[in-house]
């Protein structure tokens, strides 16, 4: 389902037609909103287009951010899963060496018999 949201951004209105729920999206754009009025009370130079620019550039570096430390943890699963294959490997080849050693007390028990 599509929802028609509509939102106010420093006095420019918009319809949004996405497939997420209407309150976060509303929440988004109070956030961007409160970010560009932020950059503009702080710096009266700016103009809007500006600080729109600036608002973007700041939401893709921490999107690049969070790609790059998704990566990074999933290496790292991959490494901890590899790891703990062979940890595996070595504790049935551990097993079966401790059953043949069983096995080879048992028959020198018979055998003193």
């Amino acid at each position: 389902m599509i929802n028609r949201v509509k939102l106010e951004i420093q006095g420019c209105k918009l319809i949004i037609a996405t497939p997420e729920d209407e309150e976060y999206v509303l929440k988004l754009g109070e956030k961007l909103d409160k970010q560009i009025g932020s950059l503009m009370a702080q710096n009266d130079r700016l103009s809007l287009n500006e600080c729109l620019a600036l608002c973007c550039i700041n939401y893709m570096d921490g999107y690049k951010k969070s790609e790059d430390s998704a990566d990074r943890m999933r290496s790292q699963i991959t490494e901890y899963l590899e790891d703990a294959a062979k940890a595996r490997i070595e504790l049935d080849e551990t097993k079966r060496e401790l059953e043949k050693v069983k096995r080879q007390l048992e028959m020198g028990k018979k055998s003193e018999e």
